[in-house]
């Protein structure tokens, strides 16, 4: 019997692992469509200064504001500070970059090749998001605990996909390689995008070997 077939991994972006916008929700002037609509415009007025080189900490709230066409009051309405909108640019750029990677952590899908491109694109997409975070988690604790914890998940998915693969594998080696390649993974795509030294397919025939040589692809049958 397949490996597929035998054991799904859970995924670690349940409804429950996904980290929420912290808005306070009762202090919203508008409800529905109406409120969703002014968030994303917020939302996507951050991620048009920041695509125009602004960095996270120049980016003030009157500007997010004047971009988005709302007053101040309002921006404040949805969220409580710049940490508040960081953490829900976060959670987006999570949840979208998980949909890339899912089907291969859940052991659903063995191509890992599609599965990094996947997460490349994703990180392309949202790529003055992902700036961001790396910077403010380098002064705002709250974002560097998200920034950990969103690297958790992935390295918890690893590690169970390593065990169903590899089970005589020492636990603790399995959790140093997960850990190892997780971040490695984020950093080099990171860095690609900000300034490339190669092509896209040759950074990831670089990732795929390297994560090969501690999860071996699984064989028919197998």
């Amino acid at each position: 019997m397949s490996r597929f077939a035998s054991r799904q991994v859970k995924s670690p972006w349940s409804t429950s692992c996904i980290v929420p916008a912290m808005s306070v929700l009762s202090k919203r002037p508008a409800s529905g469509q109406t409120a969703a609509v002014n968030r994303d415009s917020i939302l996507e007025a951050t991620v048009q200064l920041l695509g125009r080189g602004v960095s996270y900490a120049e980016v003030s709230v009157a500007a997010i504001a004047a971009e988005a066409s709302i007053s101040r009051p309002t921006f404040y309405a949805y969220f409580v500070d710049k940490r508040d909108l960081m953490l829900a640019l976060g959670a987006r750029f999570e949840r979208r970059t998980h949909v890339a990677a899912d089907a291969w952590l859940e052991l659903r899908d063995d191509d890992l090749h599609s599965t990094l491109r996947g997460v490349l694109e994703a990180f392309r997409g949202d790529h003055s998001t992902l700036r961001a975070i790396v910077e403010a988690s380098t002064y705002d604790p709250e974002v560097a605990v998200f920034w950990r914890e969103f690297h958790a998940r992935f390295i918890e998915a690893v590690v169970e996909r390593a065990s169903e693969l590899t089970p005589d594998r020492p636990a603790g080696a399995i959790r140093a390689d997960a850990f190892a390649l997780v971040w490695m993974t984020q950093r080099s795509l990171a860095e690609h995008l900000d300034a490339p030294q190669v092509e896209d397919e040759d950074i990831l025939a670089a990732l795929v070997r390297l994560w090969r040589s501690v999860l071996p692809e699984i064989t028919a049958g197998a």
